[in-house]
């Protein structure tokens, strides 16, 4: 990452874990709804470039990349195994001349891994980029970064760089490095100022949930709700894993979706957790988690008919309760 980006989060106040990510600025995530100003420290942005683009990830991704390059659309998408599983999840923005995948930080090296397999074929070209930064304003008054009359779901280029607004509360920026710090107390005038942590709280808040590491080929697209979210196409054409999602929408029934649960403690599981009942059957896995006021918020993909809490098993099998009760997902699910 930029040099100039980091040593200006420093100066900021950021707090790091092990690994450099922004964590927060002192103030770890709550649930209180405060317009807030977020770095997005879990994201990469990887940019898919040239003239093949749109033909080289339409034959890649689940969602139709035509809604994003001709429409501006933003969309979530998965690059699956032929098990129809996903073994990487990103954000697609439109760029003037292709895309910018904004990716889980750790997944990042397994995209280009992924992608660059077939890429060799086309006239088109993956890149990790440090020029840039990935902002996210939760809430408050409009700012100039923003057009008024973006719609939900859309991106506009701007002259500061791209916006995405991801729904009525939240909007992504994608910014130059200069561009963030320059305008930085514009954008954090009566916003508290976040890290990766808030985000990822707002984005389990939000239902959508990403392939983290520990959990890659366990999931279909529509157990993490990209058909609801628009994260999946039944239109378009062929793509890696395309027969077994297609199937399963048309002739299948879906035993197992994304929900969100909290219990109460300050550690969070990581993803591919298995979770289970009293009895200790395998109900589904954990797909992230987040502590926010002493609760674990998570995201995990469970059997829909189950009802009760949920439990942990130990290496000793005993079966150890989480204290689990669900929460409501701010979209409706297909009916059963």
């Amino acid at each position: 990452m930029s040099a100039s980006w980091q040593t200006f989060l420093d100066q900021t106040g950021a707090v790091r874990d092990t690994d450099g990510t922004v964590l927060h600025f002192g103030r770890p995530p709550t649930r209180v709804a405060l317009p807030q100003l977020h770095v997005c420290d879990h994201l990469r942005i990887v940019t898919l470039r040239g003239p093949d683009a749109v033909t080289f990830l339409q034959g890649q991704v689940t969602a139709d990349v035509r809604e994003v390059s001709e429409q501006q659309y933003s969309r979530l998408a998965m690059h699956l195994s032929l098990k129809g599983r996903g073994l990487v999840s990103m954000r697609l923005v439109p760029a003037e001349d292709g895309f910018d995948l904004l990716v889980p930080t750790a997944m990042a090296d397994s995209l280009l891994k992924l992608l660059g397999k077939y890429i060799v074929f086309s006239k088109a070209s993956l890149a990790l980029d440090d020029t840039r930064v990935v902002l996210s304003l939760v809430g408050g008054d409009a700012v100039p970064a923003v057009p008024d009359d973006l719609p939900a779901g859309k991106a506009a280029f701007t002259a500061d760089g791209t916006a995405v607004r991801m729904d009525g509360h939240r909007t992504l920026l994608v910014l130059p490095v200069e561009t963030a710090i320059a305008h930085w107390a514009a954008l954090s005038e009566g916003r508290g100022i976040g890290g990766a942590e808030h985000a990822r709280l707002h984005d389990i808040l939000a239902g959508e949930g990403h392939v983290l590491p520990g959990a890659e080929d366990l999931f279909l697209p529509q157990a993490l709700n990209y058909d609801v979210l628009h994260g999946v196409s039944f239109r378009k054409g062929c793509y890696t894993g395309q027969e077994v999602v297609a199937r399963m929408h048309f002739k299948g029934q879906m035993k197992q979706r994304l929900q969100h649960v909290s219990w109460p403690g300050d550690t969070p599981l990581p993803a591919g957790t298995v979770l289970r009942d009293a009895n200790g059957k395998a109900l589904g896995e954990l797909v992230d988690s987040m502590t926010a006021g002493g609760q674990v918020q998570a995201l995990a993909v469970l059997r829909l008919a189950h009802e009760g809490d949920l439990y942990l098993q130990s290496e000793d099998g005993q079966a150890h309760a989480l204290g689990a009760r669900p929460e409501t997902l701010p979209y409706e699910l297909p009916a059963r």
